[in-house]
């Protein structure tokens, strides 16, 4: 999905369709997931990310960013759209300005409930149906989906 959401991204950013793209970036850490807007395809290729950890819901970040010239891309989560519409409705989002994507969510991971669990030094995570494969720089650990779920999902 993070590669087809990338190559969107950058194809509507070339011909001219958006000026810029809110999506996710990776902080300081795998799981620490954070909204970023990229400018350019370089941004996109080096920074872009969409996973498991991206439970931040970007329509918020529309309030400021949609008044700027031009459109923006915005990628929404089925959850993140509730709240996309209730911006609108209350004026606070200029619908012209903004280019939606709606992507799949079945979920995102809640990194706090890992370390809850004791699971710390996370390097990546897998998921596999209702498992949750954590690899850690102490080994891999597997959980269950739901025991890790975000609670707002």
């Amino acid at each position: 999905m993070q590669e087809m959401m990338k190559a969107k991204a950058i194809e509507l950013l070339q011909n001219g369709t958006v000026s810029r793209v809110v999506g996710w970036t990776v902080g300081d850490f795998v799981y620490d997931i954070t909204p970023a807007v990229f400018e350019s395809v370089e941004e996109i290729e080096c920074g872009f990310v969409y996973n498991d950890f991206c439970a931040a819901n970007l329509s918020k970040y529309l309030i400021p960013i949609s008044r700027k010239e031009g459109k923006t891309l915005v990628f929404l989560k089925p959850c993140d759209t509730y709240s996309f519409q209730q911006l609108l409705n209350e004026h606070r989002i200029i619908r012209e300005n903004v280019y939606v994507i709606g992507v799949e969510s079945y979920g995102k991971i809640d990194a706090s409930k890992l370390e809850e669990m004791g699971i710390t030094g996370i390097t990546g995570i897998e998921v596999t149906g209702g498992d949750v494969k954590v690899s850690t720089i102490y080994g891999d650990k597997t959980v269950n989906k739901w025991a890790v779920i975000a609670d707002k999902c």
